[in-house]
């Protein structure tokens, strides 16, 4: 009898369950598209909003919206908030987004001709889009020249009480001629650098994809395309991939790692005056990007490590300049003190890189030394050089008139494991060993500008098994490494909104402004220098 019983009330729960779920997928089934013209018409409507439900703004300018979104959809059946059509809906004046809610989508707005007031924003605050809530999506939007207040464009924000947004994908959206200061993009688990050695924010597992940067270069530390976290303790778990960057200047760093576990995927850099910076937080990976500069206006770069157990893997450097303030390089590997603000690139895999025709250093071991050394010195602290890195299976080629050599290594410690690297066309720059081939691999431009090893070049990649994946991130890393530099540089018909024929302003195509956005830029700077 009591055993019946129990199977009456388990099969009693079953049924219940089964209902429940039946009511929820009706209501569901039941979604909206909804339509709203104007300010007012969208706040009203707002609050009838429910998972599976579209809300479409007509066509129109709507100057000074304050979009805050605390409705929440759910995972099979997020809330859409998008343009009934892209490019003619127009987010402007005094206006900001806050989505609050979770399992939102924004999608196919044009941000421009903003005015919002210049004493109520600032930088590493809430951007002009901020995400508070997880599992949230930009796609599709446009930002360009927006106003002259100093703001990120788009921001994941810790909430009031703490909580941090995960989750979260911004992609296929726009990102030029930005004239203010802070980054473009700024993914937060923590309000502020922590730097006492307290743990830090969760992991965020946010993805930036398939988006275009092309911003000016303004003075200093101004804030550039992306920044993910704060410090070295902060957990990131973020996938920047297949991105494209021409003329991405706002400042000496082009993305700021500022956490640990980020990937760097497929992203292409074209004409870039500053560098990839793993900047803060150790395990970060960098694969199959590609470093091109097309041109020899400006002076271009590649990358800058800091930390230690990275990955440098597949990545494709052709720099006809490279950025004398710097060092000179494609790659550059920080000299400092293990763990501190500037620290050292050591205990990391070098591995299936191209170097080609760089009229700079491929390595450079001791970027900035005298810096450092003083860093070390005002801190107590004990001043190295990158050691311990295993480099392997790259290539080191000029086909040109070199006037630098492949490495520069002011120190020759030999701390370093070298095997399966070629090098030919230039000097070395440091004592050859087993692990450096000088020979010429025949080295050829495919069909779409990239020069890789010929059939008969006698050159094999360097194979791996045991790298370590990160949690959340769905990479085969050890796949990946093994199969070697594969596709090609992005173009902007790959990352460009579906409903965008043209890259917006004039900075991409030409390295400066129009004149009428180079005065009020300049107007922006002189303001920002007077206070």
């Amino acid at each position: 009898m009591y055993k019946k019983r129990i199977v009456t009330l388990l099969l009693s729960m079953v049924l219940f369950q089964l209902w429940a779920y039946a009511i929820k997928e009706i209501a569901i089934i039941d979604k909206q598209q909804l339509e709203a013209s104007g300010n007012e018409e969208v706040y009203s409507t707002l609050h009838l909003l429910k998972p599976g439900d579209e809300l479409l703004l007509t066509d129109g300018v709507y100057k000074d919206i304050k979009l805050i979104l605390n409705c929440s959809g759910e995972k099979d059946y997020p809330i859409t908030i998008r343009a009934k059509n892209p490019g003619k809906v127009f987010i402007s004046g005094d206006a900001k987004v806050e989505m609050r809610g979770e399992h939102l989508i924004l999608e196919g707005f044009y941000f421009k001709e903003g005015n919002r007031d210049i004493n109520k924003w600032k930088s590493h605050g809430p951007g002009l889009v901020a995400i508070y809530g997880s599992h949230n999506r930009v796609t599709n939007c446009v930002f360009d020249f927006f106003d002259d207040a100093n703001s990120a464009y788009i921001t994941t924000s810790l909430t009031e009480d703490g909580k941090v947004p995960q989750f979260c994908r911004i992609d296929h959206c726009t990102f030029t001629d930005k004239i203010t200061f802070d980054q473009v993009i700024n993914l937060n688990n923590t309000q502020k650098a922590i730097k006492d050695g307290a743990a830090s924010g969760p992991p965020m597992y946010h993805r930036v994809d398939h988006c275009f940067f092309s911003n000016p270069k303004k003075p200093g530390n101004a804030g550039g395309g992306i920044r993910i976290g704060y410090y070295r303790n902060d957990i990131g778990r973020c996938l920047i991939d297949s991105n494209l960057f021409v003329r991405q200047d706002s400042e000496p760093e082009i993305i700021t790692s500022k956490s640990q576990e980020n990937v760097f995927y497929n992203n292409t850099y074209v004409n870039c005056q500053g560098t990839m910076n793993l900047r803060h937080g150790d395990h970060q990976v960098a694969i199959n990007n590609f470093f091109i500069g097309s041109d020899t206006k400006y002076e271009y770069g590649g990358m800058f490590i800091w930390g230690s157990e990275h990955i440098i893997a597949c990545n494709y450097f052709e720099l006809p300049t490279t950025i004398k303030s710097r060092g000179n390089a494609a790659l550059y590997l920080n000299p400092g003190p293990i763990g501190s603000e500037h620290a050292l690139a050591f205990n990391s895999l070098i591995i299936n890189n191209s170097f080609v025709n760089v009229n700079g250093y491929a390595i450079h071991f001791n970027p900035l030394d005298e810096r450092r050394k003083e860093f070390s010195k005002e801190n107590n602290l004990t001043f190295e050089v990158p050691n311990n890195l295993n480099i392997k299976g790259n290539i080191f080629y000029s086909g040109q008139n070199p006037t630098y050599p492949f490495f520069k290594d002011d120190y020759l410690l030999g701390r370093n494991s070298w095997d399966n690297n070629f090098a030919f066309g230039s000097k070395t720059g440091i004592f050859l060993n087993k692990g450096i081939v000088k020979k010429n691999l025949h080295i050829k431009k495919d069909s779409n500008g990239v020069f890789r090893p010929a059939s008969d070049s006698n050159y094999a990649l360097s194979k791996v098994n045991d790298v370590k994946l990160i949690e959340g991130i769905d990479l085969d890393l050890n796949y990946l490494i093994n199969q070697g530099i594969t596709g090609k540089p992005l173009v902007w018909e790959d990352v460009k909104p579906y409903w965008l024929k043209e890259i917006p302003g004039t900075y991409a195509s030409e390295g400066k402004l129009s004149p009428e956005r180079e005065a009020r830029f300049q107007k922006v700077i002189n303001r920002d220098k007077s206070n």
